[in-house]
């Protein structure tokens, strides 16, 4: 059921982003006065058509099969007439919900049966309302991604932290839970041994070796601190006296002079974690211990997480500091999106960017953790991704037809229709195989 959901959830949003995006063509194409033909919900074979009524100005000269006479009209004489007509564009939904379109007259320079004046395509519009076209749909991306980011952050509940606190929240079905520890308790002291792991240099048996080490067992006053001026946040940053600190599964962070770097858990490791706490009702608890063995992962033997947390309280900012949150994050997020595709090339940007399973996986964990805030701010930045992505001056995409646009103005020339066909197969190619790329990238991560 919970698939179910979060496909459902997915596709709808999908289609939103990507719906709004083609509203931006298509609003800024009419204000143009761009005769389109169609505006498409999905791709493929269509399952709903339906074109709207309006009022149009009729023109005694004007023949039943010329439909372009419409309400712009200025040659409106007194022997002329409105009347409830229907309109030039076709609605439609297809079945496959992966995607929408808008298409216009001149776009492919072959338009087929309607015949439309040369001032109502695409090509015959100047070079200024074709950019703005071009341009609407990834600016309905950035203030649909805004608009996500100031309802996540001014109406819905935030959650935070009291990382300056030794109070912890504590899973159930853990080792911890199991041994006692309940959510509101407050550990004072933790520290944990590691027995029988492998040195994989080596493969001697290391019989036992703890962490924090003896001389550094200190009171535990908060869950996590970082020493004063740290930017980076590291663990070597953590102040010690925090339980994120002792709590760390050493086996799988790096820090300096680790002396766990080379050390791997085997089938006969144990992972044991010795605690004193105060519980709810202000009990002390002394020497508290319980042991967490290693799972096998993918050939790998590897310990579970702990099973605590901070404590966490909901919160709401109020509309004015919601849009400077909302402008800070669209900005921060703005430049991190082209820094990624700067690096696409190299070994760590490839890693760090995905295709559409990659998008459906991030959807399903925003679903499934239940935060409205956290779904909306998700949807948001998937949003100002296609708007950003859109803007490249690719063959194929919004940036590609705005630079021709450019060029044009700046040239006084047109670009080659021919030039343009090829180019823009090359790079709907060339996308297409992307997309496929990361497709195959993302099962095999996955």
């Amino acid at each position: 059921m919970q698939i179910f959901i979060n496909i459902v959830v997915f596709i709808v949003a999908l289609l939103l982003v990507i719906c709004i995006h083609e509203l931006g063509h298509f609003m800024v194409a009419k204000i143009c006065n761009v005769y389109c033909f169609e505006y498409s919900i999905g791709f493929g074979p269509a399952i709903f058509k339906h074109k709207f009524k309006h009022k149009r100005y009729v023109h005694p000269k004007q023949k039943k099969d010329e439909p372009l006479y419409d309400a712009l009209t200025k040659d409106i004489d007194k022997e002329g007439k409105y009347e409830k007509v229907e309109g030039e564009t076709q609605f439609c939904i297809r079945l496959l919900p992966l995607g929408g379109y808008v298409s216009m007259a001149g776009e492919d320079d072959d338009d087929a049966d309607i015949k439309v004046p040369k001032n109502r395509t695409l090509n015959g519009v100047n070079h200024f309302k074709q950019i703005c076209i071009m341009l609407a749909g990834i600016a309905m991306n950035f203030i649909l991604c805004f608009l996500l980011f100031f309802i996540s952050f001014s109406f819905c509940p935030q959650t935070a932290y009291h990382n300056d606190s030794n109070t912890v929240e504590v899973a159930k079905d853990t080792a911890i839970y199991d041994a006692g520890l309940r959510s509101g308790d407050k550990i004072t002291s933790l520290y944990q041994v590691y027995e029988n792991l492998v040195d994989i240099k080596t493969q001697e048996v290391i019989p036992s070796i703890s962490f924090p080490a003896e001389g550094d067992r200190q009171p535990l006053d908060s869950y996590m601190l970082f020493n004063d001026g740290a930017s980076s946040g590291t663990f070597d940053e953590l102040e010690h006296t925090s339980i994120a600190y002792a709590s760390q599964n050493m086996l799988t962070i790096e820090f300096e002079n680790n002396p766990f770097a080379d050390l791997v858990a085997n089938a006969n490791s144990k992972r044991i974690i010795h605690l004193d706490y105060v519980d709810s009702e202000g009990v002390t608890h002394e020497d508290i211990s319980f042991t967490i063995s290693p799972e096998l992962v993918d050939d790998v033997y590897v310990f579970e997480n702990m099973g605590i947390s901070a404590t966490s309280y909901n919160f709401t900012y109020g509309a004015a500091e919601g849009v400077k949150i909302a402008g800070q994050q669209f900005g921060n997020l703005f430049v991190g999106i082209y820094q990624a595709l700067g690096n696409l090339f190299t070994a760590s940007g490839w890693q760090n960017i995905g295709g559409l399973i990659s998008v459906y996986q991030m959807s399903a964990q925003g679903v499934e953790s239940g935060s409205i805030a956290y779904v909306l701010y998700l949807w948001g930045y998937i949003s100002l991704n296609l708007g950003c992505f859109n803007l490249l001056p690719i063959p194929g995409l919004d940036g590609w037809q705005t630079l021709i646009a450019l060029g044009e103005t700046i040239t006084r020339k047109k670009a080659p229709t021919k030039f343009k066909a090829i180019a823009n197969t090359i790079g709907l190619l060339l996308l297409l195989g992307l997309g496929v790329a990361l497709i195959i990238k993302d099962v095999i991560m996955f």
